[in-house]
């Protein structure tokens, strides 16, 4: 009789003919999701690198937009590389990741520094090549990582400035490395992840830990050898600095070149297979222990996780929505979490690195339409200074003409007039915006009859004729306000004149004024051309204008109402506009605090002497200038002798002594203002009255003029009724 098998052998073979396919299916499948694993692991962190090349470059172009912005400021158009540098100091002391911005001209020679006061000795430029590359290519350069001249480490961003298609300039922003920390403080990664940035020389700009320590070295050897291949981006194994091994993945910008690595511990990704391998192990022995029953169990218990968990890691792959499954294995329901947290993670970077294409998107936008708004005004202005410019040419011709008339004569001269006073007017009206949008008018505030300014001001309208022969009607309550006189007269004129120019004769213009829930309305309506709805809204913009035919009779620079809203908001109050459409007219409408009737107070009449017959010298260096005045100060009684430069000018000042010098401050071999300071040094007992003649009217420029030693200060053209007073007060 044959022996038979004991059944714990039976059972053993069972189990293990149940158990050890099982086991090497479960080993196979785990060798699998590992690899697959890995592959995730590279394919997010290439997805990560991806997001932060774009927030780098995202910090790049927003430096980028601000100094193409800068490179429009109308001191470049000038040359007036000091008031530049004021512009430039006052832009550093709003960025604080910058180290410092400079001018230089197109061969590299440094004009201005904001961290150097203006004047001072300034070194030569670092990192050459970027500039180089600026201007060459007349587009925006990113440098590399550089030293300064005194030791301040940054990244020289540079913006060429053109003016007709000519390079002038090239202005320069040195970005902090500690800019890029805070971009990748900002993306939340794990504590114990590690992410450095590189420029496109392969040095070190930022990185999450020990960011000074390793500023400015290359690449790990590992990491340098992963990234030899010049592929734009990669994933593979390599060793920290600190000699951790690390999962990495990189990507290189396609625009700066400049390149981004994470790395990320192998815990991180191999959690999920170990694991797996645990229970595993343990599924195992337990299918030995309870048998063939339970390692089937076993089995579908962990086959069916790790399906749903690959099908959870390829969803993710290809950015679906993951669904990981509810399981009593807490490994699996570990790696599930896993897997959510990472599509959620991929979710929010995807938002993040839209919201930052979003905001790259606006601000080139808004670069775009500041440069059509400077384009547009500069075709403006061209147009506005050639009219008046070729009607005095015209006048100026036919006053040389032999066959001229007297009549004729005489309105040549009046056309000059006017044609001067509208200049002026053209200039005084950029002079204001100007001060206005930087906030340097200062008011002069005092309690006003509103009523009888505005109407006294209407009168000066229609006596000038700048009302174009409209109907004005004016409906005038008593109201009070605290304001400045000139400014709120300017407001206005600009009020009614722009009313005029959009109203075809004969139109009806109303000026209203009455008082309302504690405030002066004053309105001013027209029954011209009329506004749209989005016109209305943007009226009081900058350089904003109604459409107008090419030939633009209505003429203007569209800074107007502008100044209107700014000097309302300067007194307490608001400008608004309102229209019902097109051919349906306009009404503007002011609004300014009311304040009681003060108590009348005696008027004084003015006290009025003749003017005395002065000696006078003139020191102009513009030939046609210096006549057209000497000669109309002889007319007027004066003794005049006139000098070209500044040294003549001192010279001439010193031997003849006059009683008045009316000095130009831009003069050629020596300024206006050393002139006076040099008067003022010699004269002895001899005090001149010194009167600078300048194109610069704002109040820094006047207080400049009174510190060098001038007794007042004169905004060319010269307003000859102030010239008079002046000469007429008593010495």
């Amino acid at each position: 009789m044959t022996a038979g098998h004991p059944l714990r052998r039976r059972l053993l073979l069972l189990v293990a003919a149940g158990v050890l396919p099982l086991a090497a299916t479960a080993g196979i499948a785990l060798l699998a999701m590992f690899e697959q694993r890995r592959e995730q692991a590279e394919r997010a962190g290439i997805e990560v690198t991806r997001a932060l090349g774009t927030a780098v470059d995202a910090e790049l172009r927003r430096s980028i937009a601000v100094l193409e912005a800068m490179a429009l400021g109308p001191a470049l158009d000038r040359g007036d590389v000091k008031r530049y540098h004021e512009t430039l100091t006052r832009i550093l002391q709003t960025r604080p990741d910058w180290v410092t911005i400079t001018l230089a001209d197109a061969s590299g020679r440094q004009l201005a520094n904001a961290r150097r006061p203006f004047g001072d000795a300034l070194p030569p430029l670092v990192d050459q090549p970027s500039f180089d590359a600026a201007v060459a290519s007349r587009a925006p350069a990113v440098g590399a990582l550089t030293p300064g001249p005194r030791g301040e480490i940054g990244i020289p961003i540079r913006v060429p400035v053109l003016r007709d298609g000519e390079l002038r300039y090239v202005l320069t922003a040195a970005l902090r490395p500690e800019a890029f920390v805070e971009v990748l403080s900002r993306q939340r990664l794990p504590a114990d992840w590690v992410i450095s940035i590189f420029d496109a020389k392969g040095q070190r700009v930022a990185r999450s830990r020990q960011h000074i320590e390793f500023l400015g070295q290359p690449a790990a050897p590992s990491l340098q050898a992963l990234m030899a291949s010049g592929a734009e981006e990669g994933a593979g194994i390599t060793h920290a600095l600190e000699g951790d091994e690390i999962y990495t993945a990189y990507a290189r910008s396609r625009s700066s070149r400049w390149s981004v690595a994470i790395g990320v511990p192998p815990s991180v990704v191999e959690a999920g297979a170990r694991a797996s391998l645990a229970v595993y192990g343990g599924g195992i022995a337990l299918s030995i222990a309870l048998g063939i029953l339970a390692a089937l169990v076993v089995a579908r218990g962990i086959v069916s996780p790790m399906a749903a968990l690959r099908a959870a890691a390829q969803a993710l792959g290809r950015r679906e929505p993951v669904v990981t499954p509810r399981t009593s294995v807490a490994e699996v329901d570990e790696v599930g979490s896993a897997l959510a947290a990472a599509a959620e993670q991929q979710r929010l970077h995807e938002v993040e690195r839209d919201e930052l294409l979003r905001r790259e998107r606006e601000a080139r936008s808004a670069a775009e339409g500041a440069n059509r708004a400077k384009d547009e005004f500069l075709a403006m202005l061209g147009h506005e200074l050639r009219n008046p410019l070729g009607a005095i040419t015209n006048a100026a011709r036919l006053l040389e003409h032999p066959r001229t008339d007297p009549e004729s004569a005489q309105r040549a001269r009046e056309i000059i007039s006017r044609q001067s006073d509208h200049l002026a007017r053209l200039t005084d009206d950029l002079l204001d915006a100007g001060r206005a949008v930087m906030g340097k008018i200062s008011l002069q505030r005092r309690p006003l009859d509103l009523a009888a300014l505005v109407s006294r001001a209407l009168s000066t309208l229609r006596a000038s004729g700048r009302t174009a022969n409209h109907r004005l009607v004016q409906e005038l309550q008593p109201v009070w306000v605290d304001g400045d006189p000139i400014r709120i007269e300017q407001i206005l004129s600009n009020l009614v004149i722009n009313a005029a120019k959009y109203t075809v004769l004969p139109g009806t213009i109303r000026v209203s004024l009455r008082r309302e829930d504690g405030e002066a309305v004053l309105r001013v309506k027209d029954d011209g051309i009329g506004m749209s709805e989005d016109l209305a809204a943007r009226a009081f913009d900058l350089f904003v204008q109604g459409e107008r035919s090419l030939d633009r009779t209505l003429g203007g620079l569209g800074i107007g109402l502008t100044l209107v809203r700014r000097l309302a908001e300067m007194h307490g109050g608001s400008a608004s506009a309102r229209s019902d459409g097109k051919d349906k007219g306009s009404e503007l409408t002011v609004r300014l605090p009311a304040i009681e009737a003060p108590d009348a107070a005696p008027a004084r009449a003015p006290r009025v002497s003749p003017a005395p017959s002065r000696s006078i010298l003139v020191i102009e260096d513009n030939d046609d200038a210096r006549e057209s005045l000497r000669r109309l100060l002889e007319l007027t009684g004066h003794r005049v002798s006139a000098a070209a430069d500044g040294a003549a000018g001192l010279t001439a000042a010193l031997l003849s002594k006059p009683e008045v010098v009316l000095v130009d401050v831009g003069l050629p071999k020596m300024d206006g203002y050393e002139v006076a300071q040099r008067i003022r040094a010699t004269a002895g007992d001899w005090r001149p009255f010194l009167v600078a003649l300048t194109g610069y009217g704002l109040p820094e420029d006047r207080s400049r003029a009174l510190e060098a030693g001038f007794d007042a200060h004169l905004v060319k053209p010269v307003d000859h009724a102030a010239l008079e007073g002046l000469l007429s007060a008593p010495r």
